[in-house]
């Protein structure tokens, strides 16, 4: 992909085609966003309940294992049968809302959507709505995982979309 844009833009400048490119540093502009801390706020805190809800769980399961180890002498091949699928269907039990809360379909990754995607959407908007004004054929993502080697801060519009936020 990368590779691809490069061979574009070098296409372009070759053909004479000056084309204006910004960058915005999005981590920066939701750090100054009170939106965006309170949001992961809220997941944070929801998270830690889930959390401690799936420790209890997983507690539970650990007691029934030792009550029935330290039991299991006593038993009879039916109450040992009974007991180990009383342990197996707790495992599965909180194996199923560990998957419903963190599975990549679960409750965080919908609660994720629900805060953060507004978050993102209003940020998004308003830096196409700087580019356009401003007359810029593209703008780039500039953060810890993409791979710039170097960028002119003179194309830099975060400060832009901050001030427009009226985050200043």
């Amino acid at each position: 992909m990368k590779n691809v844009l490069l061979i574009l833009m070098v296409l372009g400048v070759q053909m004479g085609f000056a084309q204006k490119i910004a960058y915005i540093e999005v981590d920066q502009i939701l750090e100054k966003m009170p939106a965006f801390t309170q949001a992961n706020e809220e997941i944070n805190n929801q998270v830690g309940q889930w959390e401690n809800e799936l420790d209890n769980r997983f507690q539970s399961i650990e007691d029934l294992y030792q009550a029935y180890v330290m039991n299991e002498s006593r038993l009879s091949d039916e109450e040992k049968k009974l007991k180990q699928d009383e342990i197996f269907e707790a495992e599965n039990q909180a194996n199923e809302y560990k998957e419903s809360k963190f599975g990549t379909d679960g409750d965080l990754m919908k609660l994720q959507e629900e805060k953060l995607k507004p978050i993102y959407d209003q940020v998004y908007n308003l830096t196409e709505q700087i580019a356009k004004d401003s007359g810029y054929d593209y703008v780039f993502e500039k953060s810890a995982e993409s791979s710039w080697i170097y960028t002119n801060p003179a194309l830099n519009i975060t400060e832009d979309v901050i001030k427009a936020l009226k985050l200043e």
